[in-house]
């Protein structure tokens, strides 16, 4: 299985008045990197095979993620997503909980979603400790985990084959 990990682009730095965290949208930053970052998924794939694309993206439902992945997925070619409130304040736990969900018939999988969960699955999805790094907005990686199924995802198996970070 295929693990694509992103973190939402930059926002603004409150939400609009009489709104909540929630509803804080990017920066425009952020709309420059997450279109940056489509644009090269759309060029190169990062050099990635049509069979390590994601065949679905769980995303967060604030407004943040909702507007990286409108920017970024196009260059994947629209994969499905599926948006799920769970996300926006989920543990890294619960985010490795959605991903045993999965059906097995998908092989690779796309989560966007909030920090310090990302820069948290981001040190311990790794097999090997010295890939331990910071995991800025709009930061996206990517491992092969050595399971059959979604649901024998664990913490300390990912083979890390990419880590990419603005300026893309």
């Amino acid at each position: 299985m295929i693990l694509w990990l992103l973190r939402h682009a930059k926002t603004v730095p409150d939400p609009p008045p009489g709104k909540t965290d929630h509803e804080r949208p990017l920066a425009p930053r952020g709309r420059r990197d997450a279109d940056a970052l489509g644009r090269r998924l759309e060029e190169d794939r990062l050099g990635f095979g049509a069979d390590a694309l994601p065949g679905l993206v769980l995303s967060s439902t604030s407004v943040r993620t909702v507007q990286t992945a409108e920017r970024v997925l196009p260059g994947l070619g629209d994969p499905p997503v599926d948006y799920r409130r769970s996300l926006y304040d989920a543990s890294p736990e619960a985010v490795l909980d959605e991903l045993r969900a999965v059906d097995d018939e998908i092989p690779a999988v796309m989560v966007v979603g909030h920090n310090p969960t990302a820069q948290t699955l981001a040190v311990t999805m790794d097999r090997d400790p010295a890939e331990r790094r910071a995991f800025p907005t709009c930061a996206l990686v990517v491992w092969r985990l050595p399971v059959d199924h979604w649901a024998d995802v664990a913490e300390g198996t990912g083979e890390l084959l990419g880590f990419f970070s603005p300026p893309y």
